[in-house]
């Protein structure tokens, strides 16, 4: 059929000719699309809140001989709170295009859009740090790309960690090096932080609770880079990972 109706989150969007946009969206049934939204950059446009970065909704597709076209969409949410914190926004902007990185055209990720839904939502109404909600999203993120670390066991030398031992998250060999392979450089992740990420993986986010100290998100940024074949955005007050 010509029409066809799907969930959408925009990941992308940039100007063409006079009013309108080309946008990327992740879809859970056909993963990355890439669509135009005719017009929808005039002021009384009805298409003007669903083409902005971030927006989340149920839109309706056209296919006809050129360009696959937005006609229409039900907006469910814009996560508006991240247009007003430049922090919130930097980490955002990092979640989509880490998504954008994953996403496949026309393969469905259905795991991928609920991920990252939830984690802009979390951004947008939680209460607390944004750094553990971003550290959660990569770690996620890298088992639905098939990246995903074993954080019990050394990639290197196979022994599994001890109880109370940090640890040192490096892409290759992708996983956790123990303190005795380690030798002299230190652990990038505490024995706190090693515990809370494994919650996170088998438990979620909402169900644990943060270490006194998070040291997460750093060693996860530089990991899914190396993985992503990426550099993802600047998240505002941290320092960019190489």
């Amino acid at each position: 059929m010509a029409y066809q109706t799907t969930q959408g989150i925009v990941l992308r969007r940039s100007d063409y000719r006079d009013n309108d946009r080309v946008l990327t969206l992740l879809t859970p049934e056909r993963g990355r699309v890439d669509v135009t939204a005719r017009g929808c950059r005039k002021p009384k446009s009805p298409l003007l809140a669903a083409s902005d970065l971030f927006a989340m909704g149920e839109y309706v597709l056209y296919r006809g001989k050129g360009h696959e076209m937005i006609t229409g969409c039900e907006l469910t949410d814009s996560f508006y709170p991240l247009r007003t914190d430049i922090t919130l926004l930097s980490h955002a902007s990092l979640m989509l295009s880490a998504a954008e990185a994953v996403a496949q055209r026309e393969e469905p990720a259905e795991h991928l859009f609920l991920l990252l839904g939830r984690s802009l939502a979390r951004l947008s109404y939680g209460q607390g740090d944004p750094e553990p909600v971003t550290a959660a999203y990569l770690l996620h993120l890298m088992g639905i790309a098939g990246y995903r670390p074993d954080l019990s066991v050394c990639a290197q030398c196979g022994q599994v960690l001890a109880e109370g031992d940090a640890a040192h998250l490096v892409p290759e060999p992708a996983g956790l090096i123990c303190p005795d392979c380690l030798r002299s450089a230190r652990p990038n992740l505490s024995y706190d932080t090693l515990a809370w990420l494994r919650e996170v993986q088998t438990r979620g986010i909402d169900k644990t609770h943060l270490p006194p100290q998070n040291d997460a998100l750093a060693p996860l940024l530089v990991y899914a880079q190396h993985h992503l074949e990426r550099r993802l955005p600047a998240i505002m007050g941290h320092d960019a990972p190489v």
